[in-house]
């Protein structure tokens, strides 16, 4: 059965979860800790102040969904800025040996009766083959956790499996042998997830007056080409044009070269995807 994860009371857990000092980088342990477990835990990693206006931020996009009014997460204001949020960058500087580049951001209030997601992982490869290179989530819970809505479901170092995205999606929202439940998280807090690692949100009543807010940023390690996510060049050049670069120090964020387009080699690929795809390399078979 998984573990029920109480994050504040895990100051001699260390084995089960770790906790990272919001506004310090990492030290040795915390990233061995994420490269061998495939998360850290941030408690009250945003500022109450910071977190209030995300909040209401995400109050007004819900509002504007609500209308068909689908502009990008990055013209708001404190979301887009959360995109290059320095304490971040330090830490993700750690984890990732230097440079990386914004994948994507997504935000949404999760309410009462919530369906929930099935497990799955997130790390963007086609074909999924390898983890050479590093990709994570960032999962903010700007009103916390509190065993309604939905908890967060992990199972620790299944990043290392190489498996399609859904591949486990029949497991449903159940406890799988070794995984963590977390329900119990201060307002503000994050974790940085390895994308890879398997995780889900298991669907659980209440939340009738108090909603899951919910954001996740996602961040691509320099080293290799990604496949892109929707819209990135417009994506990018407005993150430049409103400043979220912070004066140029984190530009770099916002770098579309990184990553590539599918659409237009994915009926070469199909011709080319049989058998052994080693086999396709010079001089073998």
């Amino acid at each position: 059965m998984g573990k029920s994860v109480d994050i504040l009371a895990l100051e001699d857990s260390r084995e089960i979860m770790s906790e990272v000092v919001a506004n310090e980088s990492l030290s040795a342990e915390d990233a061995d800790f994420f490269h061998r477990e495939g998360y850290l835990v941030l408690p009250d990693f945003i500022d109450a102040d910071y977190n209030e206006r995300l909040i209401r931020e995400v109050d007004a996009l819900m509002g504007h969904r609500k209308e068909k009014d689908h502009r990008l997460l990055v013209s708001y204001q404190e979301m887009g800025m959360l995109t290059s949020h320095p304490p971040l960058m330090d830490k993700l500087e750690v984890l990732m040996g230097g440079r990386f580049s914004l994948h994507h951001i997504h935000s949404t209030r999760h309410d009462a009766g919530n369906g929930g997601v099935n497990w799955h992982q997130d790390y963007e490869q086609y074909p999924q083959t390898n983890r050479s290179h590093l990709m994570v989530h960032v999962f903010y819970y700007l009103n916390g956790l509190n065993g309604e809505v939905g908890d967060l479901l992990v199972l620790p170092k299944s990043q290392d499996v190489v498996v399609p995205n859904g591949g486990m999606r029949l497991f449903g929202t159940e406890d799988l042998p070794g995984s963590l439940c977390v329900d119990d998280l201060t307002p503000g807090s994050a974790i940085i997830v390895h994308s890879a690692l398997w995780h889900a949100r298991r669907p659980k009543p209440g939340g009738e007056e108090n909603p899951r807010y919910f954001i996740d940023v996602s961040y691509c390690q320099y080293g290799v080409l990604w496949p892109a996510y929707g819209k990135m060049q417009e994506i990018n050049a407005m993150a430049i044009e409103q400043g979220l670069g912070r004066d140029g120090r984190y530009d770099y964020v916002y770098d579309s070269s990184q990553f590539f387009e599918r659409g237009p080699i994915r009926e070469q690929f199909e011709r080319a995807n049989e058998g052994s795809l080693a086999l396709k390399l010079k001089d073998v078979g």
